[in-house]
């Protein structure tokens, strides 16, 4: 694992994750490659996988954000426990809903009234892949004794 993680490079990796195009990741994958590249954990990179259902809020179904989703997938993984992932966990939904315009959740809430194929729905994915990884870094950082760079 790595001694310092940039944070505005994790946000930048997991929002080009995100972009459409053949190389195209789902929010969940994007987040959680976007962690695992910055952190470079003692575990396979192919755990990039679990985040293959998360896209459009959790096999499509508009539910949880993948983005979320992925992040907190991830934080478990790295802090291993359920009694130090949970509280983590909240701490990140906060930050999350506190960084989205809707301030939800909720992927249907989330792009309600956008095409899904249109630029505005592209770009409002590409920040909270940006925004849940960026907080997720923050607080692995903090908990995993990680330098955070800015």
């Amino acid at each position: 694992m790595r001694d310092s993680v940039s944070i505005e490079a994790v946000k930048a990796v997991a929002r080009a994750n995100n972009r459409p195009g053949p190389d195209h990741m789902n929010c969940g994958e994007s987040v959680i490659a976007a962690l695992w590249d910055a952190f470079e954990p003692d575990f396979p990179r192919s755990v990039v996988a679990m985040g293959a259902g998360m896209g459009a809020g959790i096999g499509g179904s508009g539910c949880v954000c993948g983005a979320l989703a992925g992040a907190v997938a991830f934080l478990g993984l790295m802090v291993g426990t359920k009694e130090r992932a949970k509280p983590l966990a909240a701490e990140l939904h906060d930050a999350f809903c506190a960084g989205t315009a809707r301030h939800v959740t909720c992927c249907r809430v989330l792009t309600r009234g956008m095409d899904w194929w249109g630029e505005e729905r592209v770009s409002q994915c590409q920040d909270h892949c940006a925004l849940a990884a960026g907080a997720a870094a923050k607080v692995l950082c903090r908990e995993l004794g990680v330098r955070a760079e800015h």
